[in-house]
């Protein structure tokens, strides 16, 4: 092709090719608005970038935030070493002398050496120290959680050890074995327990203590007492991770106390067979307790005497030493520190221990080999995860419980603050980190919370202080403590239950004060002590939050009334000076309103108030059929007159108008219309109903409903609202909300509710809402007339049309009206 032709079809093209551009943009840009203007994504995009919060890092933020996840460093910048550090030292080794014979103790209590006791009383508190926001709790081991533990690790470790049953030719493969890594003749496999059947020797009704366990059985007890802690401990980190502090709230003091408190039985009945040195088997589920003391009495004549009188010795000087000198208040202003007799009593038993050698003389139970050093971290303890998950639900509200509890009593004391869900991370942190560590889960003891406050402690300094004296013993004293007899660790732990048993006086006092948190105590402890821990806590829980439904199935209600020479309204009930406001109806609702009880507020209203809108409904409409229908006989009785003036049969008259009105006062019973009067009042036209309107007289003109109680309206209490007001407005009735708060404004304004009221129902006092009626109510005029006074009012006007008409007709006849005078 010729080079300028092909130039010249270039150039000519070129133009072309740019208009085809933009008239593809335009296309496209119109495609865009088209799609912005019909899925409007540019709305919804605002909306959520409005209701989701803008995330920013600042310097502030991020300085906070390590502020709020690590309370130490806040507590350390005011700390004052002349103040506090010999304070929180003395302290430090009250509680540590206390935490040495506790932790070892408790660890019994689990099931496990009492050297996871110890390690118990120093991993936790050394974590607490940083994550803690409580400056006086003791964090530790703790009776009830030991006790739960211990459950746990009884009930796996029979079904993960138990033998096969001899009977049987096959045995399913073992789940365990590779976890065991066994080399025992008898294979192990997972079998279904049956509680309530003992064995039939009682020779093998011992369960196995931590003196005389295999290392596979110990193993098998480690990792189940591990996986639960590591799991309550997760739950509690996740809990406060997402600022689940407030779930606390649902386990009232009743219910803590009650179910403590049977606990406590549960930890005495766990500490009999030590103390009389006594070899029962332990059951475990629903009615343990029964079936323990059925056996325990049937073997009390197999009594260990030395371990008896040791018991009964080791009692009596705890309880001697306790109460008349520490506990008493004379010699309370005396001692800088209260005498740390629990390690008195514990290095003398195993001194005599030791020296006597009663366990092989007189076969009383000791401690046995305690290993030296701290334990190294490791996961292979959690391998039983899967099966504890429910129970450890159970350990960690418990144990979270029973610390926020302790810690907001002593904050109190003090007029502090504890944070929930920064308690909730604390403990956490210190059950799952103390998991790695062989620590089992902790809690706040009230024992030693209360040591470390009255013995001065000012901050957690007094954890690290007292977890040095621990530290000692575990690394290079515990070998010392072999010789110590199981009975004096069980003594221990029945005189620290004198706190919890004096709970018992909850229950008078709760009688008398209030039957409902009385009942809430009663069925927790009773559940708690015949069924078991973990069971006993469900019922208790589900027990407590049926009242809290039952209280929003059956709140607070009144009508309320003035009171005199004030703006301020009560209920009527109260006084019977209080003023109830003619023609207003104020009606109050003491609980929040949402799906289960909307209905049930609907009804209450009705009954209170005594204006049920069907009633009132139907009494209109036989009011308006009423006047129509002595409209009508009015009329023909006025044709009857006329005639009967001019015809002057004035007998006639009298007696079609005397079946006239008993034809009219027929229709004065309560009865609901039939179809035929309903239809034909419907058939009436709009004028004929508009003359007629003000024949019905409502018993009221308003009613207020006091919204200020009231926090919170879902979308099926909206609905039953307008319902409820347009019902009202059908019977000439006003519907007014006082005090209706931001939240619940904003509720009702995003429904339909404005769309079917036609007038302002919201005031924001009672007062302001009764002044409004008021005025609204004589701005409409005079009350409505009954239907005589309706029929006078025409009658009259029809007579004065009439006499018009006839004075400007010229020499025209005079026509007869109705009640003209003859």
């Amino acid at each position: 092709m010729d080079p300028e032709v092909r130039k010249t079809l270039m150039e000519l093209n070129r133009p072309r090719g740019k208009f085809r551009t933009q008239v593809l943009k335009k296309s496209q840009e119109k495609v865009r608005k088209n799609i912005k203007t019909t899925f409007k994504f540019s709305g919804v995009l605002k909306k959520i970038r409005e209701n989701i919060p803008k995330c920013s890092c600042t310097s502030q933020l991020s300085r906070a935030f390590f502020t709020e996840l690590f309370p130490f460093w806040g507590i350390m910048k005011k700390y004052s070493i002349r103040k506090y550090l010999l304070a929180d030292f003395v302290a430090g080794l009250t509680v540590g002398i206390i935490h040495i014979p506790q932790g070892m103790a408790y660890g019994l209590l689990t099931n496990l050496p009492p050297v996871y006791g110890l390690y118990t009383s120093f991993f936790p508190v050394i974590l607490y120290f940083f994550f803690g926001s409580s400056k006086k709790i003791s964090l530790g081991t703790y009776a009830v959680t030991s006790l739960m533990v211990g459950a746990v690790v009884q009930d796996k470790s029979d079904l993960y050890l138990r033998p096969p049953n001899p009977t049987q030719t096959t045995t399913a493969p073992s789940t365990i074995v590779p976890f065991l890594n066994t080399t025992l003749d008898t294979p192990y496999s997972i079998l279904t327990l049956n509680t309530t059947t003992p064995p039939m020797d009682t020779t093998t009704r011992h369960h196995p203590t931590a003196a005389d366990l295999t290392d596979d059985e110990l193993r098998v007890r480690v990792g189940l007492a591990m996986s639960v802690s590591f799991m309550a401990g997760f739950i509690q980190l996740f809990l406060g991770s997402f600022r689940f502090g407030g779930l606390a709230s649902f386990m009232s003091d009743p219910l803590i106390s009650g179910f403590t408190t049977g606990a406590a039985i549960h930890v005495f009945t766990s500490q009999v067979k030590y103390l009389f040195g006594v070899q029962v088997y332990s059951y475990h589920g629903a009615f343990k307790m029964i079936y323990f003391y059925r056996d325990f009495f049937t073997v009390l004549n197999q009594v260990n005497p030395v371990a008896a009188v040791g018991s009964v010795t080791t009692i009596f000087v705890l309880i001697l030493i306790k109460e008349g000198i520490n506990n008493n208040p004379t010699c309370m202003k005396r001692l800088p520190v209260p005498i740390p007799v629990e390690l008195f009593v514990v290095i003398a038993g195993t001194v005599i221990s030791h020296y006597t050698r009663i366990n092989e003389k007189f076969d009383v139970e000791v401690v046995g080999y305690i290993p030296v050093g701290v334990p190294a971290p490791t996961v292979s303890h959690l391998s039983f995860i899967g099966d504890v998950i429910g129970d450890a639900i159970a350990v960690s509200f418990v144990a979270f419980a029973t610390s926020y509890a302790m810690a907001k009593i002593l904050a109190e004391k003090d007029k502090e603050e504890v944070n929930a869900n920064q308690e909730l991370v604390a403990n956490g942190m210190c059950n799952v980190i103390g998991a790695l560590f062989s620590s089992f889960c902790c809690s706040a003891s009230l024992s030693r919370s209360l040591v470390q406050d009255n013995s001065g402690g000012k901050t957690q300094v007094v954890g690290l202080v007292s977890s040095v004296l621990v530290f000692i013993v575990i690394a290079y004293l515990g070998p010392m403590f072999s010789s110590l007899p199981n009975c004096i660790l069980a003594c221990i732990v029945i005189v620290t239950l004198k706190g919890m048993f004096h709970q018992f006086r909850d229950m008078v006092f709760l009688w008398k004060l209030c039957k409902r948190d009385f009942a809430v105590w009663f069925v927790t402890f009773l559940a708690t002590v015949i069924l078991d821990a973990g069971l006993g806590l469900m019922v208790g829980v589900i027990f407590a939050l049926y009242f809290v439904l039952r209280n929003t199935q059956r709140p607070y209600i009144c009508a309320m009334g003035r009171v005199p020479g004030t703006n301020a309204y009560k209920d009527l009930k109260l006084s019977r000076t209080l003023i109830q406001i003619p023609g207003i109806k104020i009606f109050r609702f003491d609980c929040n309103l949402y799906f289960a009880n909307a209905e049930q507020f609907r009804d209450r209203l009705y009954e209170r108030t005594g204006l049920n809108p069907k009633k009132l409904k139907t009494k209109k409409q036989k009011a308006l059929y009423k006047a129509l229908i002595q409209r009508k006989r009015e009329i023909e009785l006025a044709e009857i007159e006329e005639a009967a003036a001019l015809k002057k049969e004035k007998k006639q008259l009298l007696k079609q108008k005397s079946s006239i009105e008993e034809d009219v006062e027929k229709n004065e019973d309560d009865k609901e219309l039939t179809e035929e009067q309903q239809t034909e009042l419907q058939l009436e036209n709009g004028e004929m109903q508009a003359r007629f309107s003000r024949a019905w007289i409502p018993p009221v003109h308003t009613v207020v409903l006091d919204f200020s109680v009231i926090s919170y309206v879902d979308t099926v209490a909206v609905k039953v609202l307008s319902q409820i007001i347009m019902d009202f407005k059908d019977v000439s009735i006003k519907i007014f909300l006082a005090g209706c708060r931001e939240d619940v404004r904003k509720i009702i304004k995003k429904s339909e509710f404005y769309q079917t009221i036609d007038y302002n129902c919201l005031y924001f006092t009672i007062h302001e809402a009764v002044v409004i009626a008021q005025e609204l109510h004589q701005q409409v005029g005079d009350p409505p007339m009954s239907p005589k006074d309706v029929l006078i009012v025409e009658e009259e006007s029809k007579e004065a049309s009439a006499r018009m008409t006839a004075g400007e007709g010229d020499g025209a006849e005079e026509i007869p009206q109705i009640g003209a005078n003859k």
